[in-house]
């Protein structure tokens, strides 16, 4: 019987996605019917990742890969195209985040956050761009409203996530005429996430957070992972070079990060 779920029968290559968003969007994509390739740079992480896809009936290759290694993100593309032919969607989720303002940053933690976020975007969409190139394929990137709005103590992830954007947009124009559409999300404060418990470690600050948006909840990971579903379909197929807010309106500017 044919499986008549939206993305039977796609390919997705989730990068970060041991836990938060992105496994997240893996869990949801695989739902709809796509076969999911994760890596993170986590062997366990990665490793518990996959089990838990598997037991939920969804179909997943797991690899140990750092984004910041260009060569070792090449062999997973070469890997995964032996055993699935090749992409439809690549996701670029690999991130990094702290609290730390400019004069107290030292040079090598503002480089590693570039690296992960910005230069790990870029390796692992060149290394993915063979088994993308075609029509039909996409690529989505995870930004965030720091990429748009300043923010104290957020230099370093303001600068990389802009870069992110700008990126999308070039690559957008780029790798158009061959098929492929170049897109990215920016998720605002979602719940049960590494990312948020460092921006409201406590049930005050979370309130705060809450009470900050436009809509005032705080987002899912189902919020970020339907996004994901829809900018890669076929429904979407007339957008590119996007940045669509999945923020609850944090980009708006009431948010006010920690002291």
């Amino acid at each position: 019987m044919t499986d008549s779920r939206p993305h039977a029968g796609k390919t997705v290559l989730i990068t970060g996605a041991s836990s938060g968003i992105n496994l997240g969007i893996a869990r949801h994509m695989g739902g709809l019917g796509a076969r999911i390739a994760i890596l993170s740079r986590d062997q366990a992480r990665i490793g518990k990742a996959a089990a838990d896809l598997s037991n939920a009936g969804v179909d997943v290759l797991a690899y140990a890969a750092d984004v910041r290694d260009p060569e070792r993100l090449s062999e997973v593309a070469e890997t995964i195209g032996a055993e699935w032919g090749p992409l439809d969607t690549l996701v670029c989720g690999a991130a990094g985040n702290f609290f730390a303002s400019a004069s107290e940053m030292s040079p090598n933690a503002f480089r590693t956050i570039v690296e992960i976020d910005l230069i790990g975007t870029f390796n692992a969409m060149k290394a993915a761009y063979p088994l993308l190139r075609r029509p039909g394929a996409n690529i989505i990137s995870i930004t965030a409203p720091q990429a748009q709005r300043p923010m104290k103590k957020q230099s370093h992830v303001c600068a990389a996530k802009a870069g992110i954007d700008m990126l999308t947009r070039c690559l957008a124009m780029e790798w158009g005429p061959e098929g492929i559409r170049v897109n990215a999300i920016s998720p605002g404060p979602v719940a049960d996430t590494e990312g948020f418990t460092r921006l409201a470690p406590d049930a005050v600050r979370k309130n705060e957070v809450r009470q900050a948006l436009a809509v005032p909840r705080l987002g899912t990971t189902r919020d970020i992972a339907q996004a994901v579903a829809w900018l890669s379909s076929d429904e979407a197929s007339f957008v590119t070079g996007s940045i669509l807010s999945c923020d609850g309106g944090m980009v708006l500017g009431n948010l006010i990060p920690p002291d």
